[in-house]
């Protein structure tokens, strides 16, 4: 699959057409992906970032910030417009090699299709998911924890984009 193809059919279509591309590539490259060492590395990699971050928002009680402004008429950054919008095929295949059960669990056409009712199913999420801070998160937190939220947002970001890469490199080459 070439560059351009990867792009055409990665990043296009809403969240509907992503997953089915994410399946699709699942089908046809998933075994060759799961067999090669690097991407195995990588996967490993970015959840143990994940496992990082996710305890840092805990500390910083991020959850009870969320949950407490999606609960308002609205609330909520997780808009059905970002679900379409912020995810990708790569991200979403990402996310099943990881073993998430990635499937639509929100269609009330508000929210994005991705929202359970403990929030994310995303193992991986979109950088716009991970880099937003609304002004309550900012406000109810202290500079330290919003510079050390930063860093291990952009440390997580970076080992999910080298994954992305990885997977890229892994369709360019001809099977």
């Amino acid at each position: 699959m070439n560059y351009l193809t990867i792009i055409s059919t990665c990043y296009c279509g809403d969240g509907a057409v992503k997953l089915e591309k994410a399946r699709q590539l699942l089908e046809i490259y998933g075994k060759g992906l799961l067999q090669q060492e690097e991407i195995l590395d990588q996967l490993r990699s970015v959840r143990e970032k994940v496992g990082l971050l996710n305890a840092h928002m805990t500390a910083m009680n991020m959850g009870k910030t969320c949950t407490r402004c999606a609960a308002t008429p609205k609330g909520g950054c997780c808009s059905v417009y970002m679900g379409n919008e912020n995810n990708d095929a790569l991200l979403l295949l990402m996310n099943i090699l990881a073993g998430v059960d990635v499937r639509p669990v929100c269609d009330n056409g508000v929210e994005c299709c991705f929202l359970g009712i403990g929030g994310c199913i995303l193992l991986f999420k979109p950088i716009f998911c991970l880099n937003y801070l609304c002004k309550r998160i900012q406000k109810e937190s202290n500079s330290e924890e919003l510079m050390k939220l930063e860093l291990k947002t952009g440390i997580l970001l970076t080992a999910q984009s080298d994954l992305e890469q990885l997977l890229i490199r892994f369709l360019q080459v001809e099977r």
